[in-house]
C-alpha cells in the first residue's frame, strides 16, 4: 500500500518543552505584531508566491511522494510566520493588522479586559480628535474576539511538546499509518496533501478565481484521482488550508484565516451534512488557537492522542508540535470563578507544565506516545480489534474483511460498539454526578441516567446481532 512507501515521513521524535522568556517573550512578540508588513496574506514559513487569478483550476495531486526535506516550504502565498499582512479592502480574503503598539502586546498575553478598555479609550480619543480610529477598531475586533473564546479555554492535558524546523515539519509528525499520510505537492505550491488510510480520497486546498484558498478533495478509483471538488458548507471567511479527515470519514479538522479567529491561522473542526456539504465549521478556540499559525490537527483514537502544529513564541523557521490527550467532550474552566492568570497560562501553552496537574493521565499519556513512537519506528499497525469468525480465523482490522458484504456489517458493528462505549462512559459520570448533587440536581439526572439504562442493553443486543451477521456474511 502507499502509506508503506512513504514510512520514512515518520521519524522518532524527541521530548522538549517550550518556555518563552521574559526578554525574549516581548521582542517576539512586537516583531511579529509590527515587522516586515506586505499585502499578502500570510502563512506558515512561506516565501512570497504570486497567484494567477485565472488560473481556476490547478494540477491534480500526484501519488505521495517521499519529499526532499531542503526543498520543502508548507503551502500559501506570502510570507514567513513574522510577518503579518496589512487589513485589506472588503474585495478581498480577510487578513490581519496588528500595529507595534502596548495594545497589540495585551492582546498576545491574553488581557483582553485590559486591551479593551484601553482601546476603547483610544477609539473614543481618536474620534474627538478626527483622526483615524481604523487600527485601532481592527484591534478592538481581535480583543473582543480573544475575549469571548479564552473563556471557553479547554482544560486539555498537554504531554508534549518539540520545536523543529518549519521546512521539515511532516517529516516530524507521529502519525499512525492508520490514518493515512501528509506529503507536499510539489506542483501545486508546495500544498499540503492529506491521503486517507484507503487511499481513496485525497484532500488539500487549491485557489478559487480570487486566489483564495479553498479545501479541495480528489477522489482516487480504479481510473485515477477525479476532477477536485470543493468542500462547501464550513462558512470561514478567508483562506482554507491543511485538512486531515477522521477515519468516521465525517469529522474534518483544517485551519482557516478568519475575521471571526484570534488572529492568522486558527484551527477548526465541521462534520459532513448530508454527504456532500459540511456544518458551519467551528473554532477550537484556546489552547489550540493563538494569535500566531496554528494548523495540522490530527486526532488519533486508537492510542487516545492529539497534536497539531503552532509557531506561537517560534523563529520564522521554526515551529513547535504539541502532543495533548484530547476530553471526550470539552471541559472549559469556570471563568467567573477559576484564577484568570491560571486560565490565561493553559490558554497560552508558554510551558505545558500548567497542564499536567494529574499524574495518573499524565503518565499514561506519555506512556501511549510512547508506542505510538515505537509502532511508527516498526512500521506496525496496532491491532483495531479482535473479530472471531470461527475456529479458525480471527481479524484484527477492516483491512482483513475480504469479503465485501462482511466488511460492510463489520463497519456497522464498530460503530455500534464505540457508541455503547460512549453511552456506557456518559451513564458512569452521571452516577458519578448524582452521588454528589443535592436533591434538585439529582431530580433533574434522574431521567437522564434511566434513558441511558434503558438504551444500553437494546444496544448490548444490537452489537451481539451485528457480530452474527457479520459470522453469517462468512458462511455464504
Amino acid at each position: 500500500m502507499l502509506r508503506r512507501t512513504i514510512a520514512a515521513l515518520t521519524i522518532t521524535l524527541i521530548t522538549s518543552q517550550v518556555i518563552a522568556q521574559n526578554g525574549e517573550e516581548k521582542s517576539q512578540l512586537i516583531n511579529v505584531f509590527g515587522k516586515n508588513v506586505t499585502e499578502k496574506k500570510a502563512q506558515p514559513n512561506e516565501k512570497q508566491t504570486e497567484v494567477k487569478k485565472e488560473a481556476k483550476v490547478a494540477p491534480v495531486p500526484t501519488a505521495a511522494p517521499t519529499p526532499k526535506p531542503t526543498a520543502i516550504q508548507p503551502s500559501g502565498s506570502a510570507t514567513d510566520s513574522t510577518s503579518i499582512p496589512k487589513k485589506p479592502d472588503q474585495s478581498t480574503a480577510p487578513v490581519l493588522l496588528f500595529p507595534d503598539n502596548e495594545n497589540a502586546l495585551l492582546i498576545a498575553n491574553l488581557r483582553y479586559d485590559e486591551a479593551i478598555r484601553r482601546l476603547n479609550d483610544e477609539i473614543a480619543s481618536l474620534k474627538r480628535k478626527k483622526q483615524s480610529t481604523t487600527d485601532a477598531e481592527w484591534l478592538l475586533h481581535y480583543a473582543k474576539n480573544g475575549q469571548s473564546f479564552i473563556k471557553g479555554t479547554d482544560q486539555v492535558l498537554v504531554i508534549d511538546s518539540i520545536v523543529v524546523d518549519k521546512k521539515n515539519l511532516l517529516n516530524h509528525y507521529n502519525l499512525n499509518p492508520e490514518l493515512g499520510v501528509f506529503y507536499y505537492q510539489v506542483e501545486q505550491n508546495f500544498s499540503v496533501c492529506y491521503q486517507t488510510e484507503r487511499g481513496n480520497k485525497v484532500y488539500t486546498s487549491l485557489p478559487d478565481s480570487d486566489g483564495v484558498l479553498q479545501l479541495t478533495v480528489f477522489n482516487n478509483d480504479e481510473g485515477g484521482l477525479s476532477y477536485p471538488s470543493t468542500l462547501t458548507g464550513m462558512e470561514t471567511d478567508g483562506d482554507q488550508n491543511y485538512p486531515f479527515m477522521m477515519p468516521d470519514g465525517q469529522t474534518l479538522y483544517f485551519s482557516a484565516r478568519s475575521n471571526q479567529g484570534l488572529g492568522n491561522y486558527d484551527l477548526y473542526v465541521t462534520r459532513l451534512d448530508d454527504g456532500h456539504h459540511f456544518f458551519k465549521a467551528e473554532n477550537l478556540g484556546f489552547p489550540y488557537n493563538s494569535y500566531a499559525n496554528d494548523y495540522l490537527m490530527v486526532i488519533d483514537e486508537t492510542y487516545n492522542l492529539g497534536m497539531f502544529a503552532s509557531d506561537r513564541y517560534q523563529p520564522a523557521d521554526k515551529v513547535c508540535l504539541y502532543f495533548f490527550v484530547p476530553n471526550k467532550s470539552r471541559l472549559p474552566f469556570d471563568y467567573e470563578n477559576d484564577d484568570h492568570e491560571l486560565i490565561r497560562q493553559a490558554s497560552s501553552l508558554r510551558s505545558i507544565s500548567t497542564t499536567q496537574g494529574n499524574e495518573a493521565a499524565l503518565k499514561e499519556g506519555q506512556r501511549q506516545l510512547a508506542l505510538l513512537r515505537q509502532s511508527v519506528r516498526q512500521g506496525k499497525i496496532l491491532h483495531e480489534f479482535e473479530f472471531v469468525v470461527n475456529d479458525n480465523l480471527v481479524l484484527y482490522s477492516l483491512d482483513q474483511f475480504t469479503n465485501a458484504n462482511a466488511r460492510k456489517l463489520a463497519e456497522q458493528w464498530l460503530q455500534k460498539k464505540k457508541n455503547l462505549s460512549s453511552l456506557e462512559s456518559q451513564l458512569d459520570d452521571l452516577r458519578d454526578e448524582y452521588h454528589a448533587a443535592n436533591t434538585q440536581k439529582k431530580n433533574e439526572l434522574k431521567a437522564k441516567i434511566e434513558g441511558l439504562e434503558g438504551r444500553i442493553p437494546q444496544l448490548r443486543t444490537e452489537v451481539h446481532e451485528a457480530e452474527k451477521e457479520i459470522r453469517r456474511a462468512f458462511d455464504h
